[in-house]
């Protein structure tokens, strides 16, 4: 058997193979990632987006980034085409290569045609013979081949080995190419070969892996500090029932604003001269308080630039407003782990956070958003409203931002009279873009036969269901191309509502329903209509509905509808199914029927196609489907960054003496676009009776788009849990051991 042999690339043709090979790995897909792409489609957006002076300011600052990002698309289109001429380069060296290797072939040699006869073979030889032989002046190592290839070709032993292994001595040795070049490892260059990989993979790359270590060792999750997290925890503990100014101050201590926990911090010289100027306007900032680290330089000066936010006091210069930006783009954050925090510190520690603390730590995102306080107007969203023609708005009974969008558009434009008409085109354009929502819930209990049957100590699921509208419809338009309201599609709809409940709504701000889809079985309405409940939240009224936002109990207190005939054909075929398996025809149709809409109204046929087809429905969805978190883009000219629509889901229970306590974790619902289900689970109360559950939807983007609604849960006895009983055989039922068949005895061995 031939031997193997390995050898270095001479020449440097395998060489060049490998490296076309990996460098179109590489350059293929980095074309695709890094090639510039075209920006005509941003341009045609915005002019559709608000032409206020944040806005235009804000899209001034994002523009000053062009020129360096025409600069880096110039670069990288260079690069890419440098990188392409250098596979063109390699693609035309490894076409250029030339074949070295030549097969083995007698028949060349002796320079006859394949298949020639023996006497043709043996002539050739004679006359290559004369001409190559050694002693007559010839070639002798083309004599050598002339008679090899005379011999492959007529001794047997040797036309075997060349048709088996292409040469006539048999096999012989396995050569591995190595595609590298010999001078890698020679004596001259192989040592600095050597200290280049040791360079590499012993220095180079275990102080990347530390230097990477050590940042991320500081950082949890959410990218947030160590030392913050425990700053927050120490301070929520310490003041457990905090207000938002208190929230504030804890959030302007967070080391991300230290220059020793953050190189981005920047000491800068104008705050000796600009900071005192500015604390003489904020009169809450409390900077004379002795609590380390919250009276630290670095602490003052976040809380200086976060209440100039919310005050909206202009900054001249332009490094200390750089410094403003940065800690208010990097508040969102830190708001949330102080969220967190709380959450974790109520229900995994003694300490109790009232939930007063949770609403607050939730106000305060959409006041960082819109810069502004509780005390102001929520008007000062709207782009060119000021504190001067507030005072007017307000006579005019247009307290927030829906009771403008609910006004028809003459009365909107004259209650807006001190804007001109691109002004007010601006103002049309957000409420435009500002969300309403349409709220839907529904409980259910997995893991029971009736999945809508609370009972206590079970673990419920509720299911809320947000479909995001527009404030304003932007479907109409007048003949200014201005913007209609949606008051016409909201009244039909009021008009329907107080037709079947014979009672008008006070405020048409919420919008929450219990409608049943189309194709299902619609209940019928109990005699005198379902119970308004009003919910006192901010100052206004917020309607909800107590009996038909508890779908357990609407369906437990509906009687069943009658069936259609295309229903009672499938039960009838589900009856005799049923007969036929178990053989018994004398059965009752009238039980059966009972029986059949009982399961129909309790949603647990199983034998239902519709379940069936929701079944595979679910099964096709993909496991690890991602959404978005930009959603829909949000208004906030004070804002530093761009901005989209998050929002804040709570579930409480009203206890005694008026206090309410979380009995759910706060759900984020970060994607919602259109429509989207959230599930929140928490466990049933212990004792059975009716519960009132306050549900609160909260946006993180604007002040006033908060929701409230009254849910009435019905929590019935546990059942109980039957054990199965066997049946006792005769004797023992008559008292009468059993002897045990397996047992031993010698009489039963000899039979």
């Amino acid at each position: 058997m031939g031997r193997a042999e390995f050898e270095y690339d001479e020449v440097g043709n395998t060489f060049y193979y490998v490296m076309l090979a990996f460098y179109s790995l590489v350059l293929i897909p980095a074309t695709y990632f890094f090639w510039p792409t075209d920006q005509q489609v941003e341009e045609k957006v915005d002019e559709k987006l608000c032409q206020c002076e944040g806005d235009v300011d804000k899209r001034r600052r994002k523009a000053a980034v062009q020129p360096w990002r025409k600069t880096k698309k110039v670069i990288s289109i260079v690069v890419l085409g440098v990188a392409w001429v250098v596979l063109a380069i390699l693609i035309q060296k490894v076409a250029s290569i030339e074949n070295t290797h030549v097969e083995y072939d007698p028949y060349t040699i002796l320079e006859i045609d394949h298949g020639a006869s023996t006497s043709e073979i043996k002539k050739a030889y004679r006359d290559m013979s004369k001409k190559f032989h050694p002693d007559k002046g010839g070639d002798a190592i083309q004599f050598d081949r002339v008679a090899k290839a005379y011999q492959a070709l007529t001794d047997e032993a040797s036309r075997e080995n060349w048709e088996k292994y292409g040469n006539p001595d048999g096999p012989t040795a396995t050569q591995f190419g190595i595609a590298l070049p010999k001078w890698l490892v020679s004596k001259e260059y192989g040592v600095w070969v050597l200290a280049f990989y040791g360079f590499i993979f012993m220095i180079l790359l275990p102080v990347g892996v530390g230097y990477w270590w050590y940042n991320s060792i500081k950082y949890n999750v959410d990218k947030v500090l160590l030392d913050t997290t425990q700053l927050f925890g120490y301070f929520t503990r310490k003041t457990p029932r905090m207000e938002i100014h208190r929230a504030i101050m804890v959030l302007g201590g967070a080391f991300e604003f230290n220059k020793e926990y953050n190189n981005e911090i920047v000491l800068r010289e104008a705050d000796d001269v600009e900071l005192p100027r500015l604390i003489k306007y904020l009169p809450l900032l409390g900077e004379n308080k002795k609590e380390r680290p919250l009276c630290l330089p670095y602490s003052i000066k976040a809380r200086i630039m976060l209440h100039a936010h919310l005050s909206r006091l202009p900054i001249e210069n332009e490094e200390i407003l750089f410094d403003q930006r940065y800690t208010v783009a990097r508040a969102h954050r830190l708001i949330e782990e102080m969220l967190s925090i709380a959450q974790q510190i109520n229900y995994y520690t003694s300490t109790k956070i009232p939930i007063e603390t949770i609403d607050n730590l939730i106000k305060i995102f959409p006041m960082m958003v819109q810069g502004l306080w509780p005390k102001n107007s929520v008007l000062l969203q709207l782009p060119h409203i000021n504190d001067f023609n507030i005072n007017y708005i307000r006579r005019q009974k247009v307290i927030s931002c829906s009771d403008l969008a609910k006004l028809d558009s003459d009365k909107r434009r004259s209650v807006l009279n001190s804007l001109t008409d691109a002004q007010y085109r601006d103002v049309i354009v957000v409420l435009t873009s500002m969300p309403r929502l349409h709220i839907e819930t529904s409980f259910e209990v997995s893991g029971e036969d009736d999945a809508h049957e609370i009972t206590a100590g079970c673990l419920v699921t509720l299911k809320v269901k947000l479909t995001r509208l527009s404030l304003l419809d932007p479907a109409a338009a007048d003949d200014d191309n201005l913007m209609r309201s949606y008051e016409d599609d909201d009244d039909s709809e009021k008009k329907e509502e107080e037709k079947e409940e014979g009672e008008t709504p006070d405020t048409p701000n919420v919008e929450i329903k219990q409608k049943k889809k189309a194709w299902e079985k619609q209940p019928q309405k109990k005699k005198g209509g379902a119970k308004k409940k009003t919910v006192n939240k901010g100052g206004k009224k917020v309607v909800a509905s107590a009996v038909a936002s508890a779908a357990a109990a609407a369906e437990l207190e509906t009687p069943a509808t009658p069936d259609t005939p295309k229903e009672a054909e499938k039960k009838k075929e589900r009856r005799v199914k049923r007969e036929e398996e178990s053989g018994d025809e004398s059965g009752s149709d009238e039980d059966d029927d009972d029986k059949d809409s009982g399961e129909e109204a309790s949603g647990a046929s199983p034998n239902d196609d519709s379940d069936e087809d929701d079944w595979v429905a679910e099964s096709k969805k993909p496991v690890l489907e991602a959404k978005s978190y930009e959603t829909h883009p949000v208004h906030c000219p004070f804002y530093p960054g761009e901005k989209y629509e998050w929002w804040w889901i709570t579930l409480s229970f009203s206890e005694k003496k008026g206090q309410r306590r979380l009995i759910a974790p706060v759900t984020s619902c970060k994607t919602l676009v259109n429509e989207q289900t959230v599930e929140i689970r928490f466990p049933a109360p212990e004792t059975r009776g009716a519960y009132m559950l306050q549900l609160g939807v909260q946006s993180d983007s604007y002040i006033d788009c908060n929701y409230a609604m009254d849910i009435k849960m019905d929590v019935k006895p546990a059942k109980e849990v039957v054990l199965p009983k066997y049946e006792d055989t005769e004797d023992e039922a008559e008292g009468e051991p059993i002897e045990s068949s397996d047992e031993y005895t010698e009489e039963s061995d000899d039979e």
